[in-house]
């Protein structure tokens, strides 16, 4: 195989560079700015997987980082590096957090992601960010700008881009989860994402549920067993799985689209099909064990449902590993999605520069947006309306899968 280098920023726990040098590329170099994932990196470099094992493995600051400063802790020079990876942080966008988008100095990192891939002279470059960034308002607040605005600074920058909408569970990842891919290059054409071999209901080639996952680490350690206390486990007992309690009091107002409902609270997993997308906070979501006992999924469980290897090692407290974990790729999906781009790399590798142009989204992509556009002047209107209730009575909901 032809060796293909890439440069790795907002590396977070890895999960986006193990895929992709199990497709055969080599990471050159990974940084992330927060030091338990870059101690995350180095407690996994050379280890028995040979992960990052040619990495230089660096905690820094993206928007202070210059393409020579990469260039030369590396021993490269401009041009040279083919591909440019990354995750810039999805917290902004996502409607897990409180989607602030360009107003949040997080969701202005894309800005240093392009300007770097300027400064390394890539051909090609991918990201990976939430399904939110799809619809996410632009500062001109119309939903679905801020990705054509994205997508207008790389054109800027000689890219051509690809939007895929792509679900893990569909991959074979026991997780439903959403996110937005985007493909770059400055060489070649489209790339050929590869197809979904599972699907929901198909007799044979089924999502793969959360148990296969939960069975494949071996039994728990006493540490990681987290029980609920008193007042939560009298609502958990009362939910079949599958369900999650809900508090009508507590209204959300951040959700995709402008929508809005009640926030989801503690959750009952239903271990038959796949998980529900695992969070970088994952407080809500419980199980209900062999000793039929209900507790917390524990880091080691999260991992496997995001397809990290069994021997990786996540530095740092609890809540820094839920983090490291649920702001992850999924390994697995990544690998898939890297196959593909290495492939067209090296189709493409001697390949004269494009004329790039902004390409149409996929018609479902166009259709979201305009859902999202014309729905929001009524779920504003109905959220101005909603009195400003702070009551906390709790009741029971289902959560289809």
């Amino acid at each position: 195989m032809r060796e293909i280098g890439f440069v790795s920023l907002f590396s977070g726990a890895g999960g986006l560079d193990i895929g992709l040098e199990d497709a055969g590329f080599t990471c050159l170099y990974a940084s992330d700015i927060d030091k338990s994932a870059y101690a995350t990196l180095l407690a996994n470099k050379n280890r028995n997987s040979g992960h990052f094992s040619n990495a230089i493995v660096e905690q820094s600051d993206v928007s202070r980082t210059t393409g020579d400063d990469i260039l030369a802790a590396i021993g490269a020079v401009r041009g040279h590096i083919p591909l440019l990876a990354g995750g810039p942080p999805c917290q902004s966008w996502s409607s897990a957090g409180h989607q602030k988008g360009w107003e949040d100095p997080r969701g202005r990192l894309f800005d240093d992601f392009v300007r770097l891939a300027n400064e390394l002279d890539v051909r090609w470059l991918m990201f990976e960010n939430v399904r939110g960034l799809l619809t996410a308002r632009g500062p001109d607040g119309v939903p679905g700008s801020a990705l054509n605005l994205i997508r207008h600074k790389l054109l800027n920058a000689g890219f051509q881009t690809q939007v895929k909408l792509i679900n893990a569970a569909d991959y074979g990842v026991p997780q439903r989860r959403v996110r937005l891919v985007v493909f770059g290059y400055r060489i070649g054409d489209d790339l050929t994402f590869p197809a979904p071999h599972k699907a929901k209901g198909d007799a044979k080639n089924g999502w793969l549920p959360m148990q296969d996952a939960l069975d494949s680490i071996g039994p728990l350690k006493p540490d990681e067993i987290i029980r609920p206390n008193e007042k939560l486990f009298a609502q958990l007992r009362l939910l079949q799985p599958g369900t999650g309690v809900k508090s009508p009091g507590k209204r959300e107002t951040t959700r995709p689209g402008g929508h809005w409902g009640y926030k989801q609270g503690a959750f009952i997993a239903d271990t038959g099909i796949p998980a529900r997308t695992v969070t970088a906070n994952q407080q809500q979501d419980w199980v209900i064990d062999t000793n039929k006992g209900i507790r917390r999924l524990c880091p080691r469980e999260c991992a496997a449902l995001q397809t990290f290897p069994s021997d990786w090692q996540f530095v740092g407290s609890r809540s820094d590993q839920y983090r490291l974990i649920g702001n992850a790729v999924p390994p697995l999906l990544s690998r898939q999605i890297g196959n593909a781009v290495y492939e067209h790399i090296v189709g493409y590798w001697n390949g004269n520069p494009i004329q790039p142009k902004l390409a149409p989204l996929e018609p479902k992509l166009e259709a979201a947006i305009r859902y999202t556009a014309r729905e929001e002047w009524r779920n504003g209107a109905s959220r101005r309306a909603a009195p400003d209730r702070r009551r906390s009575t709790a009741r029971r909901v289902g959560v289809g899968g």
